[in-house]
């Protein structure tokens, strides 16, 4: 038998039905909602992104923040202020610092334009509405009516929060897998053949496993390197203007996305060319190999090529 709405419920629901249809946001937005079909369809990620953000590329992942904008947050941590494309990104970047977020704002999923605090906000996770970096959604609403009135025409599971950082926490291992093997499918990373060669050096990158990186210029020209120094080196000389950059975590012999990543510079380790700048999935993997290898660790926005061969 079917459970009846408490009165609680079905005015919230009403209520957002109001919002749904009335859309307060900006005119630009306004104009995309009313073309979508219901709020489980409205258009995510945005085509032609509103300009919402001056902050344009995730931190962790590299996408359009403004692509992104109904699912973006802002946090901080002991290294700054950061700006994902999601709570998924958030998680991540949360694991690999091992650090927990503090400060977190997040944007309102049906007027993206908005951003309030996390502990604010109420999520739903599960829904009919698409995921970012994900397939299980947690966007998030400004009140409980919004969101349980959402989570009613769309399902999914009202929750707070840290139980929307629970949630996209758990599966990250899996998820990470997962989200290399979709980026090679969609050609964002390639492998190198065996008579590739190194866009600096000229040496072969398949050759190297362990150190390989590679970029994707906006000229769409995809360039390999044998090495983190090779690379850096390139970056430095502006010889590329990069959409995408990225390198192999150590041990895993995975391309990651460059900005993600923990690198330790300066230490007794050699690479292809010599010094190098190992790059590791997390802070706490990049900071035992600096304590047995000497080194400093950095963040991929403080390495550069004279860093890399001061060793």
């Amino acid at each position: 038998m079917m459970k009846k709405m408490g009165v609680g419920r079905i005015a919230g629901t009403l209520v957002l039905g109001l919002v749904f249809a009335m859309f307060s946001l900006t005119p630009g937005l306004a104009s995309e909602a009313k073309k979508a079909q219901g709020p489980c369809s409205v258009e995510h990620p945005f085509k032609k992104p509103p300009k919402v953000t001056t902050h344009l590329r995730c931190q962790n992942c590299g996408m359009n923040r403004n692509m992104w904008a109904r699912t973006r947050h802002i946090f901080k941590n002991s290294e700054g202020e950061h700006y994902t494309c999601s709570i998924h990104c958030l998680a991540d970047m949360s694991v690999r610092s091992g650090e927990s977020p503090e400060d977190i704002r997040v944007a309102v999923y049906l007027s993206p334009d908005k951003i309030i605090p996390a502990t604010r906000a109420y999520y739903v996770v599960g829904s009919k509405a698409p995921g970012t970096m994900t397939m299980v959604s947690k966007p998030a609403f400004g009140g409980k009516a919004d969101a349980e009135g959402f989570a009613a025409q769309c399902g999914g599971k009202v929750v707070r929060f840290q139980q929307a950082l629970a949630a996209a926490t758990k599966p990250l291992a899996k998820a990470r897998k997962m989200i290399f093997a979709k980026r090679q499918k969609r050609g964002k990373i390639a492998m190198p053949e065996a008579r590739t060669q190194c866009s600096v050096c000229g040496m072969y990158p398949a050759r190297y496993p362990d150190a390989r990186a590679q970029v994707m210029g906006k000229d769409k020209v995809r360039y390999h390197y044998c090495s983190t120094q090779c690379l850096f080196k390139a970056l430095g000389e502006g010889k590329v203007k990069p959409m995408a950059v990225w390198v192999t975590l150590q041990g895993s012999g995975r391309y990651d996305y460059a900005g993600s990543a923990y690198y330790v510079v300066g230490s007794r380790g050699n690479g292809p060319m010599g010094p190098e700048a190992f790059a590791f999935e997390t802070k706490q993997a990049a900071a035992a190999f600096a304590r047995k290898n000497g080194g400093q660790v950095l963040r991929f926005q403080t390495v550069n090529y004279n860093k890399i061969m001061e060793k």
